[in-house]
């Protein structure tokens, strides 16, 4: 009876308890209707871009998508709105790609006070200040504002949430904060404020304490020096805690600070992406906890550190991109719990054959050995040592970029579990070993770059699990069939590049893949472009250049989401087509048969381009070697990503649109070897950033634009306006061009004096040029002609080497500047067939670079400088038809240029190679007669030679003449002799004085 009692009394307690519940909050159903309008009024700030906000209807804001609300109170208790389809860039943030966006975080929120969990990222906020009023938010714990766009100060009021536990203001790259306000969130555990500036000037004593309870600290990008993470360390309050610390990328400079010594608990430390220089200490082998370390990309060195050996909870290490030396230690066998190794790009070298994997055989525990970008050598297969391991747990293995020879082993069968194999770019020879068709795990197989021949195993069709092949530039043989790839169903990488395979694969085949990456360049298909091809819809990147494909390229018309294609150097025939693909970025169909107009006629019959006008991802462009006709459409100023044009060697006609001057981003122009006409477009002076400019061979005229210069292109670094019609003088401005390296005016109508200035192009004037990368990367293969050493002769990726002005074939006068000389980086010079008069420059052997010369068919006289001896490198010398005499110069590299043609047109020159003797009869003049010759002509170039000939000859004129001047019938006659020898004087003294300064 007692019991039924109690409990009686118990159930009556419990629902009055509820009975008061329900009337203190007024038996509230759903949400309270304050905090739904709040809602809907911060949902009105937001510009909902893809209607994610599309469920913020009805009375009960707690069934609302993102809402969150307390199942007894129905207060909000949580608000998400993060994007789950956010994927930012960790150094570009967003870049545009927010579906959230508002001017700035609405005050509306304030009436959701019980918050304990805020999620705001990934929304667009404009630039705007993070509110204050957060700091209201006194029951929050989660508060996540990355990638949100904010900039300005992080408020000092969010201080005051001494519940939080997690912290999140990342990615915004425009805040700037100091720390004294973290050191009252006092129950924060984990702190990321990657990229958000930390003011230094803010610094003071108290700032740089933290949260005692604090475990993970995120300051990446923070622009932190030593000094600061010094004083942050220092307190010992909260360190013991410590287990996370990401300090990557920030200005930690010098030795490794030895602040993390007392950090016991440590397990994850990334320090990479600084300027620590020095070798690692040994003290760093009492982190005995630690899991994560992250030193790459520093300016560490000496040899691998013992330090290692003890930290024996290492699983993941990565010393990539510094500069240590020497071997790889085998104490590292120890570290058995090892998951990742990463030595990428050091100086790693001696390294015994069979270290590498007798190295690996060891560290049982090991996942992930990366040793790439090093100078690893020896083999991997001389020791197979794998004795103290009972299972094989590696899965990636990456040693490319080294000096690796020898065999792959058969034993590579063995890593069962291996996902990566990665050998690229090393001196492997010898078969792809059939056991490779062992590893059912394997994804990815990268063996590129090698010697390595045979023919392709068929077990490797037995590794369904591939998604990569890349087989590229190697030396394998035999044909590539289709039983290769039947049951290859995940593959979406192929590379068979550059071998001497044979891919006979029916038009017809149904392959069982989607590929994302196709290259068979150099594959022997000689057919049309396959049926197969057109079915991979979901083609990024196809390369099938070289391959004698016929037909046209009808084919590729479906494929919608190519970004790069290269269909170069092929028989293909009919029209250039109309890409569907709004991604592309690269076009390459050179060496081609193609025909027809660039432009099309839509329904309006505008004449617009195939390519630009509709393409506006475009960045690289070469229809070079083709039999394209018509008009350059005149639409490059939608072009805002257009690096390269090439459009040389067509039957181009009509005039260099002005808009192909408003390309903003354009680094290369090309368009030689056309019938273009019309003047050059002033618009060309706008490209600031334009590296190399072709436009010879075509029937330009007008001036050379004086707009050129140092200013308005400072990049320029080839200049190719060789074979038009060109006339006027040349412009000093191009003086001004800092990188220019390359100048090619011949066969034009210039006239006028080579400007003297033309000695300042600084980057001619060093030896040691190619001091930018006048290459674009993608294009490694393009070809570029030079005419030097009297032939037309094509570079690619050595044109950064070639230093050459050429001048000739035009109609220039005067003498050759003296600054020439200046010029010692020039490897070639030709001035021939101009009207130059006056000497050969005294010191032209100071011009040491040299290895081809021409001076012929001008009006030169004087002796050949005993000086051009020095030019060792010379190759190629033509000095005929001029009005030289003397000895010709001995010595060096000039006795092996043994070709009379040379000097031939000079009838004063005697000696070798030359029939005529000095000495004899055809010589005109003896040693001592040059040496007296020489010295005459540096007399002739003495600005005080002529100033004491002018004074004798006023001297005597005035002593005889003057007295006659004192009767009238001779002083009208004289004064008019007289003016007429003062007007001569004159000019003859400017001549020579502006010579002098010249």
């Amino acid at each position: 009876m007692f019991r039924a009692d109690f409990v009686t009394w118990l159930l009556f307690l419990l629902l009055l308890k509820l009975g008061a519940l329900n009337f203190h909050l007024g038996f509230v159903i759903g949400c309270h209707e304050a905090e739904r309008e709040a809602l809907l009024k911060f949902k009105q700030s937001l510009n909902d871009t893809q209607n994610r906000l599309s469920s913020w209807e009805g009375k009960d804001c707690c069934l609302w998508e993102g809402v969150g609300c307390d199942n007894v109170t129905s207060y909000v208790n949580r608000l998400v709105l993060h994007d789950p389809s956010c994927h930012p860039n960790y150094y570009n943030g967003m870049d545009g790609s927010w579906s959230m966006i508002s001017a700035k975080l609405d005050r509306s929120l304030v009436e959701l006070s019980r918050l304990n969990y805020l999620d705001l990222s990934c929304i667009d906020f404009q630039g705007s200040q993070i509110p204050g009023f957060i700091g209201s938010f006194k029951r929050l714990r989660y508060l996540n504002l990355s990638y949100s766009n904010f900039s300005g100060v992080v408020p000092s009021q969010l201080g005051n949430l001494t519940r939080l536990h997690t912290l999140d203001l990342s990615m915004s790259f425009s805040l700037s904060s100091d720390l004294n306000w973290v050191s009252r969130l006092v129950s924060l555990r984990y702190l990321n404020m990657n990229f958000v500036y930390i003011n230094l000037a803010m610094n003071s004593t108290n700032m740089l304490n933290m949260p005692p309870l604090l475990g993970s600290l995120q300051l990446s990008g923070c622009e932190l020096n030593v000094s600061t993470l010094t004083s942050l360390f220092s307190n010992f309050t909260w360190i013991s805690t410590i287990q996370q610390v990401d300090l990557s990328s920030n200005y930690l400079r010098g030795s490794l600070p030895i602040v993390f010594v007392n950090m016991t608990s440590l397990r994850h430390l990334d320090l990479s992406g600084n300027q620590i220089s020095g070798s690692i200490p040994y003290w760093l082998k009492n982190m005995r906890k630690l899991q994560h370390l992250d030193l790459s990309s520093n300016w560490l060195k000496g040899p691998f550190p013992r330090a290692f050996a003890n930290m024996t909870s290492l699983t993941y290490l990565d010393l990539s991109q510094n500069s240590f030396s020497g071997s790889i230690p085998f104490w590292i066998q120890n570290m058995e719990k090892l998951q990742h190794l990463g030595f990428g790009e050091n100086n790693f070298s001696q390294v015994e054959g069979g270290a590498i994997m007798g190295v690996v055989g060891k560290l049982c525990k090991l996942k992930s050995f990366d040793l790439s970008s090093n100078y690893i050598g020896g083999e991997i297969g001389a020791h197979h040592n794998l004795s103290k391991c009972s299972t094989y747990d590696l899965e990636d293995l990456k040693l490319s970029r080294n000096m690796i020879g020898g065999t792959l082993p058969t034993w590579l069968g063995d890593f069962k579990s291996l996902k990566i194999l990665n050998i690229a770019n090393n001196a492997i020879e010898g078969p792809i070993p059939v056991s490779i068709g062992s590893l059912s795990y394997l994804e990815e197989l990268v063996i590129s770059g090698n010697r390595m021949n045979g023919t392709i195993p068929q077990g490797l069709r037995q590794c369904k699990a591939l998604v990569t092949i890349e087989f590229s530039s190697n030396n394998l043989q035999g044909v590539v069939s289709e039983s290769l790839f039947a049951n290859l169903s995940s593959l979406n990488y192929l590379n068979l590049s550059s071998n001497s395979l044979e891919v006979n694969l029916p038009s017809n085949w149904t392959p069982p893949f989607q590929l994302f990456h196709l290259r068979l360049k150099s594959c022997k298909l000689q057919t049309q472009i396959p049926q197969w091809v057109r079915e991979q819809t979901r083609l990024n990147v196809l390369d099938l250049s070289d391959n004698m494909l016929s037909g046209n390229l009808d084919p590729l018309y479906p494929l919608k989401n190519l970004e790069y294609v290269n269909i170069s150097h092929n028989l293909l025939t009919g029209p250039v087509p109309y890409f569907s693909s709004s991604s592309l970025y690269s076009i390459d169909l050179s060496y081609n048969l193609l025909s027809g107009p660039l432009v099309h006629s839509n329904a309006k019959n505008d004449s617009v381009g195939v390519f630009v006008c509709h393409l506006p991802s475009v960045q690289f462009l070469d229809l070079q070697r083709n039999n394209i006709i018509g008009i350059i459409p005149d639409c490059w100023n939608y072009s805002y990503v257009l690096e390269y044009i090439n459009l040389s060697s067509n039957n181009l006609s009509g005039i260099i649109p002005m808009t192909m001057g408003q390309a903003t981003s354009l680094l290369f122009l090309k368009l030689s070897n056309n019938s273009l006409q019309g003047p050059i477009p002033p618009t060309l002076s706008s490209s600031s950033i334009l590296q190399i400019l072709d436009l010879s061979e075509n029937k330009l005229v007008g001036n050379i634009p004086i707009t050129w210069n140092g200013k308005t292109l400072p990049s320029l670094e080839m200049l190719r306006l060789r074979g038009n019609h060109l006339e006027g003088a040349i412009p000093p401005s191009l003086c001004s061009l800092p990188m220019l390296q390359l100048i090619d005016l011949a066969y034009n109508n210039l006239t006028g004096v080579i400007p003297p200035c033309f000695g300042n192009l600084v980057t001619m004037k060093s030896p040691t040029f190619g001091n930018s990368d006048i290459l674009y990367e993608d294009p490694l293969d393009d070809i570029t002609t030079v005419v030097l050493k009297g032939a037309e002769l094509q570079y690619t990726s050595t044109l950064k080497l070639v230093v050459n002005l050429d001048l000739s074939c035009n109609s220039l006068v005067g003498s050759i500047p003296n600054g020439i000389i200046n010029l010692a980086g020039l490897i070639g010079l030709n001035l021939s067939h101009n009207h130059l008069s006056g000497i050969i420059p005294l010191k032209i052997g100071d011009m040491t670079s040299l290895e081809s010369l021409d001076l012929s068919n001008n009006n030169l006289s004087g002796t050949i400088p005993s000086s051009m001896s020095n030019l060792t490198s010379l190759s190629i010398i033509n000095l005929s038809n001029n009005k030289l005499h003397g000895q010709i110069p001995t010595g060096n590299q000039l006795q092996t240029l043994i070709d009379p043609s040379a000097y031939e047109g000079n009838p004063g020159l005697c000696g070798d190679p030359l029939p005529n003797k000095c000495g004899t009869s055809g010589g005109r003049k003896q040693p001592q007669a040059e040496q007296k010759q020489h010295d005459k002509e540096d007399d002739l170039e003495n600005p005080w030679f002529y100033f004491v000939i002018i004074s004798g000859v006023a001297t005597g004129f005035w002593g005889v003449v003057g007295s006659l001047l004192l009767k009238d019938r001779f002083k009208f006659a004289l004064f008019q002799l007289v003016g007429n020898v003062a007007d001569y004087l004159y000019a003859q003294i400017m001549i020579r004085l502006n010579k002098f300064r010249n």
